[in-house]
């Protein structure tokens, strides 16, 4: 080949290359379209539900609070957060299964990833607290993290599914909007206020331990040094 046919077959190839390019530039991105389906999917198997502050708001306002009380657990997160949550029910136990020796003993939050919502009935096929359902179901399967959008559960069945208005599109993306908004407030306040909790239990409890002090007999109160003093013994001797 002469150099002027490769150099023009090197400008073809080029040109080629670039209307590839420009195609792939100028494609439209996908349209995010959803419409729930009641699949019940994302109830089945939700796992912990993370709860804001503007949930709890609004079961105060609806004085509902003491409905969701029984659920209301903390979960300390593998990445580090903490977040208040709806804690699904463990699933019943297994004929060969033994029972915990353990009298407090609870299931961990890792074992209730894949575990329905503890307020969805089953058999009923409905949400029990429907009006008073948290942000985090208002605006699923769409998150916002604060500069993007994004599909938590690209296999929703309702995602694609058409009908979807621009009002119905705008109004879920500020739902998500508000939830990550929330969701960073709750896990702002949510460690100062358990060190104030945690920190007035602790002189609550160390008041009622003196006031039961004062209240002993003075041979109780010997009764109860010569139990330290052995137990302090027992603890030398290890």
């Amino acid at each position: 080949m002469s150099e002027n046919n490769e150099e023009k077959q090197n400008a073809e190839n080029n040109e080629e290359k670039a209307g590839d390019q420009e195609t792939t530039e100028d494609k439209p991105k996908a349209k995010f379209t959803f419409k729930c389906t009641k699949c019940d999917k994302c109830c089945l198997a939700r796992g912990p539900i993370p709860i804001t502050m503007w949930d709890l708001g609004l079961w105060a306002k609806n004085g509902v609070v003491a409905n969701f009380l029984p659920y209301l657990d903390v979960y300390a997160k593998p990445d580090g957060l903490t977040d208040l949550i709806l804690k699904p029910l463990a699933p019943p136990k297994k004929d060969d299964e033994k029972p915990s020796t353990e009298p407090f003993a609870e299931t961990p939050i890792e074992e209730l990833l894949e575990e329905k919502c503890p307020l969805y009935n089953k058999e009923q096929k409905k949400c029990l607290v429907y009006d008073n359902r948290p942000l985090s179901c208002r605006t699923y399967p769409l998150e916002y993290d604060g500069k993007n959008f994004s599909v938590v559960d690209v296999d929703c069945p309702g995602i694609g599914e058409e009908g979807m208005t621009k009002e119905e599109l705008k109004e879920m993306r500020e739902t998500a909007k508000m939830m990550n908004y929330e969701l960073t407030r709750m896990r702002i306040a949510l460690p100062v206020l358990n060190q104030i909790i945690s920190s007035n239990f602790m002189k609550l409890l160390m008041k009622q331990q003196m006031e039961a002090m004062s209240k002993m007999s003075d041979d109780d109160k010997a009764k109860l040094d010569e139990i330290f003093k052995k137990d302090q013994e027992k603890e030398q001797q290890k």
